[in-house]
């Protein structure tokens, strides 16, 4: 058997680049290079092609495939020499390069790491977009619970109906009608969380195929549950105003979409808040084309500015067809898995048989503690601490980025929610920021988890939910250093070439 080579020129290494725009050029090099180290047909001693002639034979700019060596030489995996080449290193106890996890295109890989980062050691994770709970709510939450075991723990451990218990479908009723949107327990569906009850609205209206309207950016929960449920997407752009209701009309005219998902207020993740005028317009849009409005409605008691905008529902006439769905997790209580969903009568059979066939219903403590909580009233207080708490952070926040991002970058400024939608300058690789960004102790949500299909590649979410008041100067400043880094080094290797 013959001696392998030390060095192997660039046509053996066959790779194969998609130039679909969903994955990082620079990336699919990478990876496809260190599946070749994990397979042995790249060992230990073994000279990569020179960055020349391999950008040369994937006609690709030199400075894409260094990137792909550079990132494997920081892990560990090559050894760069000035002058002499990437060679592949001899493995050792003592390297740890981060492990990810694979990702299907346009699914990136923070996705799945969303709670690790959130309580990984020295990082600084901008990735929460739920509130974290004071003392006084834990203490409320506390009293709820203990008084639920107490006094009626009995009547807990048993079957529950798929809508709910009465208890919380009543408190649940009241707290909306406090709100401005009209509402009888009687059409109130509980669920675990928000999710469940988007995932529950699009399986039980969304045979496979058929077409839906998502709004884009969009919440990846939401594309995650269209996802399974084999939907066509359609994507609506957003304007400063909300849905660009130009493109839904052609959606629901020629792609005969029946669904529409929006998130009005304090959008996830762009934070748009659509005016009372577009809201209108798009629920009578809806109504000509009999199609039914899934509004996902996250964390409106946030607003730390301006007049509140009435949710969809609470606009909407017997003619109109909207599915209301809300956490009471973003908010108030995030680890008790408590939401609903509020449906016409017409859609609640079908909304319930699909809630049946999940999970037949949730925990009655849960719920009970939950109704209870609702009913003793603090939540009111607790609501106007978090607003005056998260009003504050929110403005150091964005003053902070606003102060210290390049020129070329852009920051929204919502009216309120736990997030802001960044753009970053051209010249900076979203993908490569944020390996470095978690390697530097800092996180955030990349944008491409928002999009369906071709990303904005400069996008990024920073959410501020669970970050004490502390950690976001610093927070920014490791950010900040990091695209300025990056940005240098790119002016640099576009002199250098």
């Amino acid at each position: 058997m013959g001696r392998r080579p030390r060095g192997i020129p660039a046509q053996m290494l066959k790779l194969s680049l998609s130039d679909s725009g969903e994955v990082a050029l620079f990336v699919q090099i990478r990876e496809q290079v260190r599946s070749l180290m994990a397979n042995r047909t790249l060992v230990a001693g073994m000279r990569l092609p020179p960055v020349r002639a391999l950008a040369r034979q994937l006609k690709v700019n030199q400075i894409t495939v260094a990137k792909a060596y550079r990132d494997l030489v920081d892990e560990g995996l090559l050894d760069g020499r000035r002058g002499g080449g990437s060679f592949v290193r001899e493995p050792t106890e003592q390297q740890h390069p981060i492990q990810l996890p694979e990702a299907e295109p346009n699914q990136p890989m923070l996705a799945e790491r969303l709670y690790e980062l959130a309580r990984a050691p020295g990082v600084i994770a901008f990735s929460s977009n739920y509130a974290r709970l004071d003392d006084d709510n834990v203490a409320a939450v506390r009293a709820s619970l203990n008084a639920v075991i107490e006094q009626r723990l009995d009547s807990c451990l048993h079957y529950e109906p798929p809508a709910g218990r009465a208890s919380l479908r009543t408190e649940i009723a009241h707290f909306l009608n406090e709100g401005g949107i009209a509402a009888d327990e009687g059409d109130v569906v509980v669920t675990s969380g928000a999710q469940q009850a988007i995932d529950l609205t699009v399986r039980a209206l969304c045979p496979a195929g058929a077409p839906v309207a998502i709004e884009q950016p969009a919440y990846y929960g939401a594309i995650n549950a269209l996802r399974g449920a084999k939907a066509r997407m359609l994507p609506v752009p957003l304007t400063r105003d909300g849905m660009d209701l130009d493109v839904l009309e052609n959606h629901l005219s020629r792609g005969r979409a029946r669904l529409i998902y929006t998130n009005p207020t304090f959008q996830n993740p762009s934070g748009v808040t659509a005016s009372l005028e577009n809201r209108r317009a798009l629920l009578a849009l809806a109504r000509r084309f009999e199609a039914t409005i899934l509004e996902d409605d996250h964390s409106p008691e946030l607003r730390f500015r301006g007049a509140a905008v009435p949710a969809l529902r609470a606009l909407a006439t017997a003619d109109d067809h909207v599915v209301y769905t809300r956490s009471l997790g973003k908010v108030l209580l995030p680890g008790l898995r408590a939401g609903f969903l509020l449906a016409p009568p017409e859609l609640l059979p079908r909304l319930l048989l699909a809630k049946a066939n999940a999970d037949l219903h949730c925990s009655g403590l849960i719920q009970e503690a939950a109704a209870d909580y609702l009913k003793r009233g603090t939540w009111r207080a607790a609501v106007e601490r978090m607003r005056l708490a998260y009003g504050a952070r929110q403005r150091v926040l964005h003053d902070a980025l606003a102060a210290g991002l390049p020129e070329g970058a852009s920051i929204n400024n919502p009216d309120g929610g736990l997030s802001f939608w960044l753009s970053l300058p051209k010249d900076i690789d979203l993908s490569e920021l944020y390996f470095r960004a978690v390697r530097r102790g800092v996180a955030f949500v990349n944008g491409d988890v928002f999009y369906l299909s071709r990303a904005d590649a400069r996008a990024l979410r920073v959410s501020f939910g669970l970050n004490k008041p502390d950690e976001l100067l610093e927070g920014v400043t490791r950010l900040c250093s990091l695209v300025k880094d990056l940005q240098t080094r790119r002016s640099r290797s576009l002199i250098l070439s």
